[in-house]
């Protein structure tokens, strides 16, 4: 997909999470459904540790994009976010969390706007985690891979709204 039509979509699809999100009664924002890793709210906790992750990638490609990028985050951050993420928020929290998000969707999409058409689809080798083979990652890539991400649980929290009223 080309660079403008990439970064209209990222927008649309926070847009769609945002809408989705909306939806959640405060009261859910706790709930864990069996088996699941994230509460409900969690989800928007998750969905910025993924945006604070690929925007730091997206920042290391655009640097040098014809050298192997080595791992960015520290492994605790991952282990801290999941903890927070199974959680989940508190009503006081919802607020803060969407402006956080909001705060990094607009840092990605500066970063990856200023990423030239030329450079847009080329791969530069990415180490995600120690001992890992490196895998061609392009600016494209990644703003695909956020669009899906949201639109992944655009899809999962009515299910599991639905999810926590059965149980409620």
């Amino acid at each position: 997909m080309d660079r403008d039509a990439a970064l209209s979509d990222f927008d649309a699809a926070r847009a769609e999470w945002e809408a989705v999100f909306a939806q959640v009664p405060d009261a859910a924002l706790s709930y864990l459904k069996p088996g699941d890793d994230y509460a409900l709210g969690g989800l928007q906790v998750h969905v910025n540790w993924v945006l604070v992750h690929y925007s730091r990638v997206l920042d290391g490609v655009k640097a040098d994009p014809h050298h192997e990028l080595q791992p960015l985050d520290r492994p605790e951050e991952s282990t801290a976010a999941n903890k927070r993420a199974k959680a989940g928020l508190t009503a006081p929290e919802r607020k803060p969390a969407l402006e956080e998000m909001s705060a990094l969707h607009r840092s990605v999409r500066e970063s990856a706007a200023g990423i030239g058409e030329a450079d847009w689809s080329l791969k530069t080798p990415v180490v995600y985690g120690e001992g890992q083979d490196p895998y061609p990652t392009s600016p494209d890539d990644i703003l695909g891979w956020l669009r899906e991400h949201y639109r992944e649980h655009v899809h999962q929290c009515p299910e599991l709204i639905a999810s926590w009223r059965e149980m409620s």
